[in-house]
């Protein structure tokens, strides 16, 4: 039945037609309603957003007394909120035009679409906030696990939104969820030996957050890498070294290898060093350098007197050798570089003070023969 019948129709007799003409199997004033209805749905979008700005500035007092709220409102929940109404509006709307089969069909499955995508990240946003609040209980607590099994909640809570919201989805569209899980678990072995590292990366973890080695900030040194925890993830260690950069450990090879924490120093620090003199060096010049570099020592008030060694110790094969071994506090673990080129700087002067020279690898050689 044509929309425009009447007799008295507010419309010219073309305009009537136009809109009464099909095209794609649907009048053209139905196609004008989709375009107004769905730009009507997008301005009342634009007002609906303007509004929940206004009410989060007007709730944020309030909302500071809930502090999950108030991390909530931080986010930019108000883009997902409009488009799940838009997107419900939107089905509201073309369940009602009586459109052909296959354009409804198409239509809504658009609007599930964003529906869906909206509703996930909606609940995405609210685990992010609940995060925040996570990290800052963790980090009002005496437990320094707290601190890294946070961040690592938050990140497990996120995955499985984005798994189970997947698979709500995949169900709204028809598809047999269980089915597909089955199939998941035919392929598991397969599956298992293809994620072997993963799981090895799984099990450091857990043994990490156990064991306990080490803690955020801490300072480490792993194989050749130095630095401080940035984080400890899921998967792997980052760590950031003092050059600046990030290096990504897996969590398999940090709970299998030796970890040095240095933080665990307790703002004690060692000073070793070996001294090579040249074999020109007399025992008298050796003797007394050792004897003037402790006096030195015990001068210092940071150093351990209990705990410090400047012997000589071996006849090298380039040089004699004098070890130099001790221990000293500082409040600032930064000044170590600092403190110790002051060390290096006052051997260096005491050496210089009986005339001693530092040797360097040489190599004599002597050729016998007869000269004709």
């Amino acid at each position: 039945m044509n929309l425009f019948t009447n007799s008295a129709s507010f419309v010219s007799g073309e305009i009537e037609q136009i809109l009464n003409s099909v095209v794609i199997s649907v009048p053209n004033w139905k196609w004008l309603a989709i375009i107004l209805g769905f730009g009507f749905l997008f301005l009342i979008r634009g007002l609906f957003i303007q509004g929940l700005i206004l009410l989060k500035r007007s709730q944020k007092k309030w909302a500071e007394k809930n502090v999950f709220i108030s991390h909530l409102l931080d986010l930019e929940i108000e883009k997902s909120i409009s488009w799940i109404l838009l997107s419900i509006f939107a089905m509201v709307l073309v369940e009602n035009l009586d459109l052909t089969i296959n354009l409804e069909k198409y239509l809504l499955i658009f609007s599930k679409l964003f529906l869906c995508y909206n509703t996930v990240r909606l609940v995405y946003l609210a685990v992010e906030a609940f995060g925040f609040v996570l990290e800052a209980w963790s980090a009002k607590t005496a437990s320094q696990i707290d601190d890294q099994l946070a961040p690592l909640a938050t990140k497990t809570l996120k995955v499985l939104v984005i798994l189970i919201g997947g698979l709500i989805v995949l169900q709204n569209f028809g598809v047999n969820v269980t089915a597909l899980l089955a199939g998941l678990g035919i392929g598991g072995v397969a599956l298992a030996f293809a994620a072997q590292d993963t799981v090895a990366n799984v099990f450091g973890t857990i043994t990490i957050l156990l064991d306990s080695p080490f803690k955020l900030g801490d300072r480490i040194k792993i194989l050749d890498v130095e630095g401080n925890i940035l984080e400890v993830g899921f998967r792997s260690t980052r760590i950031r070294t003092f050059y600046n950069s990030v290096i990504t450990i897996p969590n398999s090879v940090v709970a299998k290898e030796k970890i040095d924490n240095m933080t665990e120093r307790n703002n004690v620090f060692r000073f070793r060093t070996v001294l090579g003199f040249t074999y020109n060096a007399t025992q008298d010049q050796i003797q007394k350098f050792t004897e003037n570099l402790k006096y030195f020592l015990k001068q210092e008030s940071i150093v351990d007197q209990t705990r410090m060694t400047t012997h000589f110790i071996d006849f090298a094969e380039s040089s004699m050798n004098v070890l130099v071994n001790f221990h000293y506090t500082l409040n600032d673990a930064t000044l170590e570089i600092a403190t110790n080129e002051n060390w290096l700087f006052q051997i260096n002067k005491i050496a210089a003070e009986q005339k001693l020279s530092f040797a360097f690898p040489t190599r004599t050689l002597m050729v016998e023969g007869k000269l004709n």
